[in-house]
């Protein structure tokens, strides 16, 4: 992929949870899912999409990629970065969404966003491998692409959002 240097957390200290404390997870109790409830969809279930419908890929048709076509990259091609350049960052370097990197900061993948509400997830190699709603401001809820819940997403700062898994392991970043 083509990581511009001022959104590369390898290059970049202040966009790295590594070198940054305050978007270290790890180092800040307020990202952290196991200290702060509020930050825990196993502990508050407006977050939990197993316990709240209107989050929930599999119960509400309109958040469901396999049911609504303009949520759809196969059936979408403005959604497709195979199809659409512009959105592909292994041709271009300037691409809307964000870039995800594990906790290594090693690029592991990138989102096209259909909304401000709905992120579809890709890997490096523009594999379509899930989605992520927005649950509220400060949080995403992350689908498979059986739309079983595989994690989640908490805002960090503009731009950085930390990653988690279903069971709260911090697992990568956004820039």
């Amino acid at each position: 992929m083509r990581i511009p240097s001022s959104r590369n957390p390898r290059l970049t200290s202040s966009l790295n949870p590594k070198l940054t404390s305050s978007l270290n997870p790890r180092l800040t109790s307020s990202l952290n899912p196991r200290l702060t409830s509020s930050r825990n969809p196993k502990l508050t279930s407006s977050l939990n999409p197993r316990l709240t419908s209107s989050i929930n890929p599999k119960l509400t048709s309109s958040l469901n990629y396999k049911l609504t076509s303009s949520k759809n990259p196969r059936l979408t091609s403005s959604l497709n970065p195979n199809l659409t350049s512009s959105l592909n960052p292994n041709l271009t370097s300037d691409v809307d969404g964000f870039y995800l990197f594990d906790t290594e900061g090693t690029p592991i993948g990138f989102t096209v966003q259909q909304s401000e509400s709905f992120w579809l997830l890709f890997t490096p190699d523009c594999k379509f491998v899930g989605v992520a709603v927005r649950v509220r401001a400060d949080h995403f809820a992350a689908f498979d692409l059986d739309n079983e819940p595989s994690g989640f997403f908490v805002h960090a700062r503009d731009g950085i959002w930390v990653r988690f898994d279903d069971a709260n392991e911090w697992i990568g970043y956004t820039s």
